[in-house]
């Protein structure tokens, strides 16, 4: 099963960010297991590296992104879907518009964010890390 995972997922792992870094590692392992391949939008790893800069310096940057490399993909948002994004008005916010748009092109089955309200008007269904990990563990993903 193809998910994509917001960049709120990666973070609260990365900053070990209280309540939410346990359900997200979970993501994580998941993906790592096998149970689920996991996409990052191209244009969240720009802004996940803009955010780790106060606490990592760029060394520790590239080491932390190629591990998580090496357990989920990129999905790139190029012309159609920016476009696709632009003749959409239902989304309040352009940069979760582009993530459904990315999720479609991926024909990922879900988006898992801690944001669920910022995708009332999705293509794709959006989780929390919670409800997903639900779905995985009764096997009805």
């Amino acid at each position: 099963m193809d998910i994509l995972i917001d960049a709120n997922i990666i973070l609260d792992v990365l900053f070990q960010r209280a309540p939410f870094y346990e359900r997200s590692l979970q993501i994580m392992q998941t993906c790592i297991k096998g149970h689920a391949t996991g996409f990052i939008s191209a244009h969240s790893v720009t802004t996940m590296w803009y955010l780790l800069r106060h606490e990592f310096s760029p060394e520790e940057r590239r080491k932390m992104f190629k591990i998580v490399f090496s357990w989920c993909r990129i999905a790139s948002e190029g012309h159609s879907e920016l476009l696709a994004a632009l003749d959409r008005d239902d989304f309040p916010d352009f940069e979760d518009c582009v993530q459904d748009e990315c999720a479609a092109s991926v024909h990922a089955r879900y988006i898992i964010t801690r944001n669920k309200k910022d995708f009332g008007h999705s293509k794709i269904p959006a989780l929390l890390p919670a409800e997903f990990i639900d779905i995985m563990e009764l096997g009805k993903g």
